[in-house]
């Protein structure tokens, strides 16, 4: 029995058994299937998928006063790379535009490493990790939520 049959086997298998070990199984499976993701998958529009992420997009533009790198690493690069599906090239190159944007608008210039940037984008694709919702920041990190409500609240004026 090849490779593939036998995941495919113990997917059947444990999906009798727990729903979480199933879906384990089955990532396993999916990952195993094609490697690199962003060589296989299709990208599908929801409707209704792009209005959740707004407020992400408008951040982009406005910048922020602090919280870049924060904001960087659990929010926009996860929706550049694993939400809207720009390139690795493409995000560092809107991120850009997001850290000038926090520079001319807010003052807040100092260096952030494109190094740094590319490492946290290669590994964001890797992983496929979506980007953190507004009530999963406010959770984590009520400072950051604060900093990019009050971003928000001054754009709807």
């Amino acid at each position: 029995m090849n490779e593939r049959n036998r995941l495919w086997s113990k997917v059947v298998h444990v999906c009798e058994r727990n729903y979480e070990e199933c879906r384990e199984a089955l990532e396993t499976f999916l990952s195993s299937m094609c490697p690199d993701r962003s060589e296989c998958e299709e990208k599908i529009a929801v409707p209704g998928r792009r209005a959740r992420y707004t407020w992400i997009e408008r951040i982009i533009e406005s910048g922020v006063p602090d919280g870049r790198a924060r904001l960087i690493l659990y929010v926009i690069s996860r929706y550049l790379v694993n939400v809207k599906g720009l390139s690795v090239e493409e995000a560092h190159e809107t991120i850009k535009l997001f850290i000038q944007a926090s520079c001319e608008k807010h003052n807040q210039c100092s260096k952030i490493y494109d190094s740094w940037i590319r490492n946290v984008l290669v590994h964001v694709k890797e992983g496929g990790w979506k980007p953190w919702s507004l009530e999963r920041i406010k959770t984590n990190d009520p400072e950051l939520y604060q900093i990019i409500t009050s971003i928000l609240d001054t754009r709807k004026s």
